[in-house]
């Protein structure tokens, strides 16, 4: 069962990404260039740390691929943002599960992976509870949440994204996997910074961001990179669906992140705590685990 083990660490670790990125959002960056730029390069250190300690595969033409593939997460990335913009993390991180429901079809179209009924039973739980989260009162009654219309284009790509890193798995390991990948979102980056739009946001955010920002930012993108190794880690010795699924449980470590950071330093990030959204989470993530066992029988 080392797969489990791998597949929770990540939503653990892609909780607390969740967490600064919205910090970085909407108090740091002027805007999804700035801080798409500055995110993908910082993760260049961990790229060049994993290809001095670690052997990379250029087994041709699968580390193309691998290159090509990450510029996915940049597109999808741009979606992110504008979701963090409108809505609390806590109420994003549910929409998430749009991720399984595209993998699941993804994998049985091109991978031909079938899974017991049991186990697609447990994914619908995770999945129908998350977005069950993104149910909020609004002054006209109960509504989808605001980031529902730029979440769906989102785990769309990240569904595609995940389903090509399982192909590649098969012939690359998950280190080479995930430097190939980074270099790949470097060359995007670099494509970007070729238009003035993207260059001018980078280059006027630079001076403002500050020694405070590097260091925030260095923790959030060393959670996000961990949580992605992990992702590999279990995908490369389990069914992809069922670990996208998994990453489900990334809304409990955002819940109880958020709460905890709710009341001790609210003015950091502010979470809505009422009665009814407790419960409401709280039931939900209960269902959750439900889910989460059904699949790991």
């Amino acid at each position: 069962m080392e797969w489990l083990i791998f597949a929770l660490l990540c939503p653990a670790f892609w909780g607390w990404n969740n967490v600064i990125n919205k910090f970085l959002m909407t108090k740091k960056f002027p805007g999804y260039f700035s801080i798409t730029i500055y995110l993908n390069l910082l993760d260049l250190i961990f790229a060049g740390i994993v290809c001095l300690f670690v052997p990379i595969s250029f087994q041709f033409p699968y580390f193309l691929f691998s290159i090509a593939a990450g510029v996915l997460p940049l597109f999808s990335f741009w979606f992110y943002s504008k979701a963090l913009m409108v809505e609390e993390v806590s109420r994003i991180s549910p929409l998430f599960q749009f991720i399984p429901i595209f993998v699941v079809f993804l994998s049985i179209l091109f991978l031909g992976e079938i899974l017991s009924a049991q186990k697609y039973f447990g994914i619908a739980l995770i999945v129908l509870t998350s977005i069950l989260i993104s149910y909020k009162k609004s002054e006209n009654g109960n509504s989808l949440s605001s980031a529902f219309k730029y979440m769906v284009p989102f785990s769309a790509i990240l569904a595609v994204f995940s389903t090509i890193n399982k192909h590649l798995l098969g012939h690359m390991d998950y280190w080479s996997v995930f430097f190939w990948s980074s270099i790949g979102s470097a060359l995007g980056v670099l494509a970007m910074l070729a238009f003035s739009k993207p260059r001018k946001e980078f280059v006027e955010a630079l001076p403002i961001l500050g020694k405070r920002t590097f260091f925030v930012s260095l923790l959030g993108e060393s959670t996000y990179i961990l949580g992605i190794l992990f992702s590999l880690a279990a995908t490369s010795l389990s069914y992809v669906s069922v670990v996208s699924a998994l990453s489900g449980l990334q809304h409990f470590f955002v819940f109880v992140y958020m709460v905890l950071i709710s009341l001790f330093v609210p003015k950091i990030l502010k979470e809505e705590l009422n009665r009814n959204v407790l419960a409401l989470k709280i039931l939900s993530i209960a269902v959750m685990f439900v889910g989460t066992w059904l699949i790991t029988m």
